[in-house]
């Protein structure tokens, strides 16, 4: 069995980061939607959540509340939202009850493959849960930037 505790340790670091900026976020900044974006940092926050359950677990076994799916997926909006919006405490909560889950239940797993490849259209397959949770780090490290730069424009706003 090889030994994959960097994995783990990277989930470790990154989520820690993630979860560390969501604390540094106030609950009015969360819902600006500066000029030239789409989303907001509350909505890119959940998308992070729901997108590591969607990838690891697939959509039958999501622990996710079965809301986020029409808030937080690819192509949404909180211009859109209709339901209610989950606040930073909460969304806060369950990363962090996902971080715990999602070690304990693919610990021993990451070299077991997927019960069916992930295709990323022409880019690649993935076809390991190993391969998934490697992806959903560069994902998270992807919308951190992303954050970032929300950040950026909304502090260039109120100047």
């Amino acid at each position: 069995m090889q030994d994959y505790s960097f994995v783990w340790n990277q989930y470790d670091l990154i989520r820690g980061l993630f979860l560390e900026g969501v604390s540094n976020t106030t609950e009015e900044e969360a819902d600006i939607v500066p000029e030239g974006f789409k989303n907001n940092i509350r909505w890119n926050i959940g998308h992070i959540l729901l997108t590591q359950d969607y990838l690891l677990l697939g959509p039958a076994e999501m622990k996710c509340p079965p809301s986020y799916a029409a808030m937080f997926s690819p192509g949404t909006k909180p211009a859109d939202w209709q339901n209610d919006i989950p606040s930073l405490e909460t969304l806060a909560a369950q990363l962090k009850e996902q971080h715990a889950r999602i070690k304990e239940q693919f610990q021993s797993r990451l070299n077991e493959p997927l019960p069916k490849p992930f295709e990323l259209g022409d880019k690649g397959v993935m076809h390991t849960y190993g391969e998934i949770m490697v992806f959903t780090l560069f994902h998270e490290g992807m919308h951190m930037g992303m954050i970032s730069s929300l950040r950026k424009a909304i502090a260039a706003a109120k100047a």
